[in-house]
């Protein structure tokens, strides 16, 4: 449970801010309930509709406005509400696209500089590509040449702006020699802004994997799928292994005492192929 209100720009899914101001007002005042609140929208035959909203059901433009109104929000914190709503409810990736970056540019109260930055690091797929390549490449100022070494090829410019962006996170610097080289081995975003950050970042990493697919590269590859049927019980075990396999991934990395000669990507997806 919340203890100060909650600040709607440290939100990326509106359905958890719904939830937080909820909790947070209701332990103060019982009027606060779900059922209450679906009345102060306008529906006092419908109980469960504030809570529907949270776990899932779409919201319309109608209902947008009346939350705004219900949680009585400000002109710039109903506008990026607003966006937030479509960003979470969009149905396509150039829709995604469209209201991420609208997200972005309406994200300006100044506590919010960090977690402004994480969401134009994951913006785009190549930013972590360029910090790994780092581990491997020395490089000062070949934004030509270094851009080549990126697959799919990005252009010169975006590479630049990808190392001024990692510099300015303090994900790379210089090295004795001038060489620009990563901060740290590994990085991990705060757990409040994984889930539809994310979420946009893997749908990029996807159709990388796509491309992958559809092209005939002489370059290892190792890609398989499997279709499978099991328990509850049993995919709480497979949940585990993947954990575990992923624990043993990033160590694995992180002891490697050889030179690192090429980046790769592992994605490794579980879901649901029936109701």
């Amino acid at each position: 449970m919340t203890t100060s209100e909650p600040n709607l720009y440290e939100y990326n899914d509106f359905r958890k801010y719904l939830a937080d101001f909820q909790k947070h007002h209701y332990a103060k005042d019982k009027r606060y309930s779900k059922s209450s609140l679906s009345k102060l929208l306008g529906l006092p035959n419908t109980r469960s509709y504030f809570g529907d909203i949270i776990k899932g059901k779409k919201v319309s433009p109608l209902f947008i406005d009346r939350f705004i109104q219900v949680l009585k929000l400000k002109k710039d914190e109903a506008q990026f509400f607003r966006v937030l709503v479509m960003f979470n409810q969009a149905e396509n990736s150039d829709e995604r696209e469209l209201y991420f970056n609208q997200i972005i540019s309406q994200n300006r109260t100044p506590k919010r500089v960090l977690e402004k930055n994480i969401y134009i690091y994951y913006k785009n797929w190549y930013n972590g590509v360029i910090r790994a390549l780092l581990h491997i490449h020395d490089f000062k100022d070949d934004y030509t040449g270094f851009a080549k070494k990126v697959f799919p090829p990005i252009s010169a410019k975006q590479a630049r702006e990808s190392i001024v962006l990692l510099k300015r996170l303090g994900l790379i610097a210089k090295d004795g020699n001038g060489f620009f080289k990563p901060t740290e081995r590994s990085i991990a975003t705060p757990d409040r802004v994984r889930d539809e950050l994310i979420k946009h970042y893997q749908l990029s990493c996807l159709e990388m994997a796509k491309n992958a697919l559809l092209k005939n590269r002489s370059i290892p590859q190792s890609i398989s799928t499997n279709v499978i049927s099991i328990s509850y019980e049993g995919l709480k075990r497979l949940e585990k292994k993947i954990d575990q396999f992923r624990a043993e991934v990033r160590s694995l990395v992180h002891k490697d005492t050889q030179p690192a000669e090429q980046v790769f990507q592992l994605d490794i997806m579980l879901f649901p192929n029936s109701r």
